[in-house]
């Protein structure tokens, strides 16, 4: 299942509605309809916010190539970014996933 996939049916399973994921995420409703309706996937900083928005972890956005050594650089753009707007357990939790560890630094 692709990213836009799993981000649909977390929408679905939490009755959410594009309007809703725009307003959650503080992405814009016209973007929200672009990224799920195009096969490109969306700057990592984005699928943070949309993870963050549906509750989940940013990781379950991942596919297997992306979870190793491109992950690095997408993440780290994505806390360059966005890091200030992050709280310290979500910056652990990048921090985990970036060394690859189970549990939080």
């Amino acid at each position: 299942m692709g990213w836009k996939e799993k981000v649909t049916e977390l929408m679905r399973q939490r009755n959410i509605t594009q309007k809703q994921l725009s307003k959650l995420s503080g992405i814009t409703e016209s973007s929200i309809s672009r990224y799920l309706h195009s096969d490109q996937r969306p700057r990592m900083d984005i699928v943070v916010n949309i993870a963050k928005a549906l509750r989940v972890e940013t990781e379950y956005f991942l596919d297997d190539t992306e979870k190793g050594e491109s992950a690095y650089s997408s993440i780290a753009t994505a806390i360059a970014r966005k890091g200030n707007e992050l709280t310290p357990e979500e910056k652990n939790q990048l921090i985990s996933l970036i060394l690859g560890a189970n549990k939080n630094v």
